[in-house]
């Protein structure tokens, strides 16, 4: 079996930033490409976003991609080309499918629809995965799921296959999983042939790649069953991933 582990800093990621927005990628993404970082088996994007109050991106078009996104804080105002139309806000799951094509828009303008929201920037991650089938109709789904669960153990949050899963995607083969581990708990990574492992927030110990702070990634391959361990108070998020 390939075994690797494959670390990488999240100070090393690409970095796009406007007078409105900062987004480090994880992958080649827009600008950025580097032949050697296209991908992760099914997994194609990730990318950290940090967007001002009262901006955002504009319609801008979408294909054959599974897109899902996790808020850190604040919302996002997700609106699309389908008569779709959202708050993504943390503790809810979002899933865009482009299939054929869609066109959408996530701004962070939540305030203005909802007087009592505040007027801050919105921290998510977003991230896409090539579905099984190309063309497809697009869709769209979010739902909420309880935070609390994720102290408890890992949580399906997206899958093509997992029957437990919050949101459902085309890619039979992939899983989005997350968990907390607050300082001194222990998690056992899932198994699978392919393992994208994220830090979204706080310090970790994973064993065999050793200390990982918030942006830093391990792409696993024949690995599952690592145990990560939290230094200070943690989020992960880990791709599950078909060979």
């Amino acid at each position: 079996m390939d075994t690797r582990i494959d670390l990488r800093r999240g100070t090393e990621r690409f970095v796009t930033r406007t007078d409105w927005a900062t987004t480090r990628h994880s992958f080649s993404f827009g600008a950025h490409y580097d032949p050697d970082n296209v991908g992760f088996g099914a997994l194609l994007v990730i990318n950290e976003d940090l967007v001002a109050s009262g901006t955002g991106y504009d319609p801008h078009p979408h294909l054959d991609s599974e897109i899902v996104t996790w808020v850190l804080s604040g919302s996002l105002v997700h609106t699309d080309s389908r008569g779709n139309s959202g708050v993504v806000h943390r503790g809810l799951a979002q899933r865009m499918s482009a299939g054929s094509g869609i066109v959408h828009s996530e701004r962070n303008d939540a305030y203005r629809i909802d007087t009592e929201q505040p007027e801050t920037p919105v921290h998510f991650w977003q991230m896409w995965v090539r579905p099984d089938e190309s063309g497809t109709e697009p869709s769209y789904q979010q739902r909420e799921l309880d935070l609390a669960d994720l102290d408890a153990g890992w949580v399906p949050v997206a899958s093509g296959s997992h029957p437990d899963a919050v949101i459902t995607i085309g890619s039979a083969g992939s899983t989005l999983w997350a968990v907390r581990a607050a300082a001194g708990i222990s998690r056992t990574l899932p198994e699978g042939p392919l393992l994208h492992v994220s830090v979204v927030d706080g310090v970790v110990d994973l064993e065999s790649a050793g200390r990982l702070t918030a942006g830093d990634a391990v792409r696993l391959r024949g690995h599952g069953g690592l145990r990560v361990t939290g230094v200070e108070d943690a989020e992960l998020l880990v791709w599950e991933l078909a060979a």
